[in-house]
This record gives structure tokens, sequence and C-alpha cells, in this order.
């Protein structure tokens, strides 16, 4: 490039291509490298800590330019992925010889976006968390209608939803998508709006045409919403895979009924599949994962994301986990084939996308066979659970292919397949001829190499070959003239600083013979690839569903495994609005103390109709916020199809889970911790049902004592008569217990504490009744309060339970309650000014007429005071 001036044809491809990508970072394809200019360069090089150079000119300023080599691009891509860039990849769509064959000697080569990578449309394993789905949403809506359409095009998956407004943001929870598309913005959903085909009429076409279907009648007959909402993202899909085909199975209609809603605060809170940290490590994904393969532990993520209210459906996945509960040795032979397989998912997912490789069909070969055996080895067991005898089909039916895979391909095939070498000798008697060929002709040039050494005594003589000359004759620059010489029957072609290179008929000869029997060579690999490839997509949709029961089996054993470590039971199921849990344990928590050797406390709760709301108080880390946590994770797991941490569960199926524990602020959108806590409590309030299962800590603690008595009193009487929820509530405002005398379904409980000999012991153990007081003082110092501060707390304590005492405390309501009325009417007494003018004194810095001045002075305050 000697000018980067607009004029040049080549900055005139370039900003052409740049217009074509919008606000995507272009990788321009030049040579071997990807290079970026203007502020695509400047971006680039401060998030990929890479030099950013200056070449040529545009407009008279320098162009900033930066590049990745083409090897290393998929790493330089993550993290752009990640940064949360789009990049479109502007590729060479000829060769430099046929553009001048085309064009003449200065023609430039042609270019065109391949491909706009986003972070909703990977497919690259080394782009992709192996566990975690990559979810690409697209939000659709027709009139008052809202649907979901969403895929994960590194596996196929492909789900609508229909829901409201109002339930769209805990959809895209559960999924929680790597990108989010959308034709019109939406408040409150994060997401890139203004895309087009956003249409029903559209979307059914596209739908059709994709599936090749005449009607969606086998679809569940899709609504509007749904499919505006499918519209749009086959239409996203075409718009950045450009000529590349992604992967989709058939849509599932997806019944928003059919799962335990979940909103994002709740997900937070809980730390379900990620701890707030954004970590797998921590969460209670992060502690049942007991998977041995990638494609167990994305389905396992989805389970728990999205808990069943079907009965029916959750007891056959728990009649499966108690199937491999049962027989230790079964379970570990199964999850020993399964840990050798493997992810026949993701690479399907590259294979029909154009980006797989000879490994990728390897990998179907393994998997199809595994699958197949495993089949086998299950069918033979007695007594087999009804879901395991639906999955067993799905296993096999893949002989055809997996013949011609393995016949076709070598053991371990490479990744690249540009040097060949992936079809298996045998497989094909004219390519066994023209590698033979090759072969015998490299065989001739290491002879010939010999000759030559002989012939001239250049006993460092080499034949080497490379891109730019092929094979040619190296000799040491000291022996060049031996070669050189005319009647030498050498010919130069190159010198170097040390070495110089020459032809020779009888290598250009030899060289032209292994040079075209390895091109026909490869290009008869090439075309074997490109049937074997055409075969396996066109079995797509089934090596998919055989993928799908492979993850299914490896979540029962893993659940199982899981189960066995830590003595979980299975919980029985119950269509009453109840939930009885005895010995139950925070698996997450368990796990912690552990590692530290110590013992975690099991706590039982029991909520029924008769006292559906508890209130719980007791000291701070006392394990109030660790008990309702624990209490919404054993049902989330039991409907997740999961044994529990507990001695015995019985769970009344929950239709909506609600979590309000913890303080966090939302600065972004001018939210406080309070208005957060106040809009999170709002939601609970406005969709709760009796069905429902509520865990509520702290509710109004944020703001003012009186406001926040107030509204926490108005919530707890809320929960009771109006929504009827199962609820456990915790609080530190001891007040309230004076409502168990007038809510009947209202019970009191706390968790323990005491103290001995001035130190605070927390057992960690709920018990009826309300706490004797809250200890916070005590906690206080423990934290390392200083005792001036605690005494000080110790003081104004006594003064203000004193002045409750006095007036009743609550009992006549809550404007009477005068909190602060003792310490107002008994003020601090003023200081002593002799001791005061004592405390200024620095008997070392005085000389002898200010000491003398001084006594008089406090002499003079003491007469007065005596006064």
């Amino acid at each position: 490039m000697a000018r980067a001036d607009a004029d040049t044809p080549m900055m005139k491809q370039y900003h052409r291509l740049k217009a074509e990508a919008g606000d995507a970072l272009l990788f321009y394809r030049m040579g071997d490298f990807f290079e970026l200019f203007f502020e695509d360069a400047k971006v680039a090089a401060a998030c990929l800590d890479i030099a950013l150079t200056r070449r040529g000119d545009h407009g008279g300023e320098p162009v900033p330019m930066c590049g990745v080599p083409i090897h290393a691009a998929e790493g330089y891509l993550a993290r752009l992925i990640r940064a949360g860039h789009r990049v479109a990849i502007a590729e060479q769509t000829e060769s430099p010889a046929e553009a001048r064959k085309a064009r003449g000697s200065k023609a430039l080569v042609e270019r065109a976006i391949v491909r706009l990578v986003t972070p909703g449309t990977l497919t690259e394993e080394t782009l992709l968390e192996s566990g975690s789905a990559n979810w690409l949403a697209a939000v659709g809506r027709a009139g008052d209608d809202h649907a979901i359409a969403a895929c994960d095009i590194s596996t196929g998956r492909f789900e609508l939803v229909a829901c409201s407004l109002s339930e769209l943001p805990a959809e895209l929870a559960r999924l929680g998508p790597a990108e989010v598309i959308g034709a019109d913005p939406l408040s409150g959903i994060t997401a890139r709006w203004g895309h087009e085909g956003f249409d029903s009429s559209a979307g059914e076409r596209a739908l059709k045409r994709r599936f090749g279907l005449a009607d969606l009648d086998g679809l569940g007959a899709p609504g509007r919403a749904e499919l505006a909402a499918a519209g749009g993202l086959l239409a996203y899909l075409d718009a950045t895979q450009r000529d590349a085909t992604a992967f989709l199975a058939l849509p599932r209609r997806i019944q928003r009924s059919g799962h335990m809603a979940i909103d994002a605060a709740t997900r937070t809170s809980l730390e379900i599949c990620r701890t707030a940290e954004g970590q797998i490590a921590g969460s209670l994904l992060g502690e049942v994962d007991r998977c041995v393969t990638a494609a167990g532990r994305r389905l396992l993520g989805a389970d728990l994301a999205a808990p069943l209210t079907d009965k029916a459906a959750i007891e056959d996945r728990l009649d499966l986990v108690a199937w491999f509960s049962e027989e230790p040795i079964r379970r570990e032979r199964v999850r020993s084939t399964l840990r050798s397989l493997p992810d026949l998912g993701r690479a399907l997912g590259r294979i029909v996308a154009g980006r797989g490789s000879p490994r990728d069909l390897a990998s179907l070969r393994d998997g199809l066979d595994g699958a197949a055996e495993l089949g086998a080895t299950l069918a033979a067991q007695a007594l087999r659970p009804r879901l395991l005898d639906m999955l067993l089909p799905q296993l096999g039916g893949h002989d055809a292919l997996t013949e011609a895979l393995g016949r076709a391909l070598v053991a371990n095939p490479p990744l690249d397949s540009a040097k060949g070498g992936f079809i298996a000798e045998g497989f094909d008697p004219e390519l066994d001829r023209l590698r033979s060929a090759s072969s015998d002709g490299r065989r001739a040039i290491a002879e010939l190499e010999s000759r030559y050494r002989d012939a001239t005594g250049i006993a460092a003589l080499k034949i080497r070959h490379n891109a730019v000359l092929g094979y040619h004759v190296e000799v040491p620059a000291r022996h060049a003239d031996k070669l050189l010489a005319p009647d030498s029957g050498f010919t130069h072609r190159q010198t170097m600083a040390g070495a110089v290179r020459f032809n020779s008929p009888a290598l250009h000869e030899e060289a032209s013979r292994v040079l075209e029997a390895g091109g026909h060579a490869l290009a008869l690999e090439q075309a074997h690839l490109a049937e074997l490839t055409g075969r396996a997509v066109a079995e797509a949709a089934a090596i998919a569903v055989t993928a799908d029961a492979l993850a299914r089996i490896d979540v029962a054993a893993a659940l199982a495994e899981r189960a066995a470590e830590g003595s979980w039971v299975r919980p029985a199921l119950d269509d009453a609005p109840r939930l009885e849990i005895e010995g139950g344990r925070h698996p997450v928590v368990e796990r912690a103390l552990a590692n530290l050797g110590e013992r975690f406390v099991a706590n039982d709760c029991c909520l029924g109709p008769a006292d559906r709301l508890w209130l719980i108080t007791g000291p701070n880390m006392g394990g109030k916020s660790t008990f309702l946590r624990q209490v919404a994770l054993i049902a989330l797991l039991a409907q997740a199809g999961s044994f529990v941490p507990a001695s015995r569960a019985r769970v009344g199926l929950v239709d909506r889970l609600f979590s309000r524990v913890g303080a966090s602020d939302n600065l972004a959108r001018g939210r406080s911790t309070f208005m957060v806590e106040m809009v999170e409590t709002a939601a609970i309030l406005a969709q709760a049902t009796e069905r429902s299962l509520v865990i509520l800590d702290e509710i109004g603690r944020g703001t003012s004592t009186y406001d926040g008595l107030a509204i926490a009193w108005a919530v707890v009487e809320a929960m009771h008569d109006e929504a009827r929820s199962r609820t456990l509530f915790a609080t530190h405002y001891h007040e309230l217990t004076r409502l168990a005398g007038r809510l009947p379904c209202l019970s009191l409980h706390h968790v323990r504490a005491r103290e001995w000999k001035g130190d605070l012991v927390l057992l960690h153990e709920v018990a009826e009744g309300a706490a004797d007081r809250s200890y916070g003082i005590a906690v206080g110092r423990l934290a390392g309060l200083p005792p001036s501060v605690v005494s000080r707390a110790k003081s104004v304590l006594a003064k203000l339970e004193a002045g409750r005492d006095a007036t009743g405390g609550v009992a006549a309501g809550l404007d009477d309650l005068p909190l602060f009325a003792a310490l107002t009417t008994d003020p601090e007494p003023a200081a002593d000014p002799l001791t005061t003018a004592l405390s200024g004194i620095d008997p070392d810095a005085l000389t002898p007429r200010e000491a003398l001045e001084a006594l008089y002075a406090l002499k003079r305050i003491a007469g007065e005071q005596a006064g």
C-alpha cells in the first residue's frame, strides 16, 4: 500500500466494505494478515493491546492502522467479542494470480464480507464456553402481544416463546443470551434495536422456506408475535452468516407456564447459574454439576434456569436419576462411556455452518458410534424408567453414516483440511495411486539431492521447497561459483545473505510430477470431504436429537452422582401449596464450610395453609439469609428434576419464585439501593400467586426507621392477605412480631443465638418463636468496633428501650413509637472548664514565666467554679 488516499483502488474498496460493515470493526484481508484502518484501528489496538501504526495518507493525514495474523485471528476475535464489539470479516475472494489473469498485472484482488461475527452467532470452539449455551434472542411483537425467538447456532437449538411484556425480562434472564436484537426499543430491555425482518408475514415465509414446510401446523401454529420474532432472527442470521448456513433444528414452542418463572433479580440473588461476579464457580450450577460432557453441562444449566411445573415430566426426570442412584457400578460405566465421547452438537454446528473440519467429521463418527454402543448397553438393562425408554431410540439409526465416515477418515484427522492427509488409505484406489506417485517423486528428489552432492562435491547442498520458488537447490554462498559455471547445468534463481538458490531441468521434471500428483490427490481429498460433509448435513436433525439424548443421560447420571456424594434425597411432589423440608442444607455454603473443616447446621421448614408466612428474626450473621436461600434452592432443584440436600422434602409445585435478599444499587439507571429494593418488592406484590414461593429479607431497612417499619408492616400484611404465597420474611423489626396476634397464617421463628461470658455464640438453628433481641451490638463487637463505640451504643440502647417500655412500644400504633425521646430528654453533661484548661497545657513547652501565668489562670478558673 504505497498510498492510502481516497483515489486509490484499494481504499475505494475498503471504504465500500466499511460502509457495508456499519458499526462493526472491519477485518480487511491483506495477504497473511487482517488489517484494520482509521477509527477501527484505534479501537482494536486499544482493546487488543497491539501496536497502532500509520501508513500512507488520506485527506492529508496519516492513516491509523493495525493488524493481526490470520493464523492467530480467532484469539483476537475472542477478545474483541468479549469486549462487546462486532467484527466483519472481509476475505479475498480470488487469488492474486487469478486477479492478474482476469484484469491485468496491477489488478486489485477482489474482497467481500463473508461473515459478521457477533456475540450471538459464534460457532468456533475457541470462541465459546464449552459448558455454556450461546443464545441469540430476538424480541418480536404484534400489537400488544410479545414473543422471543432464540437460537444457539453452535448446537442448532431453536425456541419460540410467547409472553406478556411484563414477562419478557424474566424470559430473557432465563436464557441469558449473548446478544439480543429487536425492531423497536422496549423499556427496561437492553438490546440492539432497529433490525429488519420483524414482520409476522415475513417470518411465516422465512420459516416455511428454511425448513421446507407447506404450513406451520406441525410447529404448533405459532402466533403472530412469535412469527415476527422468528422473522427478525432468521433475517439477522442471513445478514451475519452471508453464504454460510447457520444450523437450526425445527423450532420448539415453549409454553411460559411450563416452567417456573424466575425474574432477573431472583436469579442474581440466588446465584443459580452464575455468581454476582459472573462466575460459574460458587453458583448453584457450579456446585451441582458433576457432568462429564460439555453438552450435559449446557443442559443442566438450562434445567436449573427453567425448573418444570409439570409434575409428570419432573417425576420422569427423578425416576431416571433414581435409576442411576440405585446401581453405582452401572452409573460409573455409563459415565465412563460418556466421558470418552466428543461434543456432537458443537461439531455438527460447525459442519452445517461450513466451518467444519475433518476432525469435526471424526467427532461425528466417534460420537455416533459411542451413542449406539451406549444405547445397546442400556437397552440390555431390566426395569428401565420411562424417560430412558424414550431416549434409547434416539441413540441409534446412524449406521450408514458412521460406516462411511469410519471407512473414509483416518483415525485422527488434522484440524486443517488444506494440506490433506485425512482420507484413509484404501478408501479410494485412485487417491492411493496419486499419493504413491507423489511419494515416489519425493524419493526421486531425495536421490537427486544425493547425486548432486556427489557430482559437485558440496556436502552442504540441499534440495528445499517453499511457496514462492517451489523445489530448488540451495548451497552456501561460498560454493555458489561451482553452480554458476555455464556448463554446470544449474540455473540461478535467488541470492540470499548466506546462500544461493538454483534450479535444474532434472529437478524441475521431478518436482512437476510431485506437484501434479500432490495437487490431484489434494483435490480428490477435498471432493471426498465435501461429499462426507453433505451426508452429515443431510442427517443433521437426527444427529442433533442423538446429541440431546446423550446430554439428558449425562445430566441424570451426574445428578445421581451428586446425590450420592452429599446424601441428597428424592423429593416428593405435591399439587397442594405446601413446602415441607426436614434437615435442609444450602449446597454451596455447605461445601464452603466443609472446605474449612466446619459442619453445616441443617434446618427444617414447613410452609402450609395454616402457616404459610414465616416471620424470622434474629441476629445478623445468624444464618437467616442462608436459610431463606436454601429453602428456595431446594424447591428449585426439586422441580428441575434433581434430588435435594435434605433428609426429607415434600414440594408443592411452585409457579413463580421470588427472592428479595441482599442490597444492591443500579446507579446507571438512577436507582439507589432502597429504590431497587422497592422496585423488586413492588414486582413481587404484583405478580406473586398462591402457588408462588417468596423469600424476603430486611424489607424497609434502606430508609428511616419509621418509614421502613411502616413499609415492612404493610408488606407483611399484603403477603398474608392478598398474595397468600408461601413466604419467608426475615427482619430486624421486632415490632412486626405483634402481627402474629391478628394474622392467622403467620408464625414466628428465629435463628438462635446466645451470649456466653460476654461473647456472642451464633447457633445457626431456626426455632419457633420470636428472638428475644437482635444482638446487633454483639455482632458489631465481633466485627471489631472500638470498645468506646460499643460502650456508647449499649448506653443509647438502654435509654431507647427504657423509653419504649414506658410507652408500650407499638402497642398503641406506629405513630406513638418515641424512638429517640429518651435521648433528647437526657442531654450529655457540659465539659468541665478546669479539665479543658489542663488538657491544653504542655509543661515541657512552657517557659518559667508562661508556667507561672498558667498556674494563675488555673487558680482563677477554680475560684470561679467554687463561687
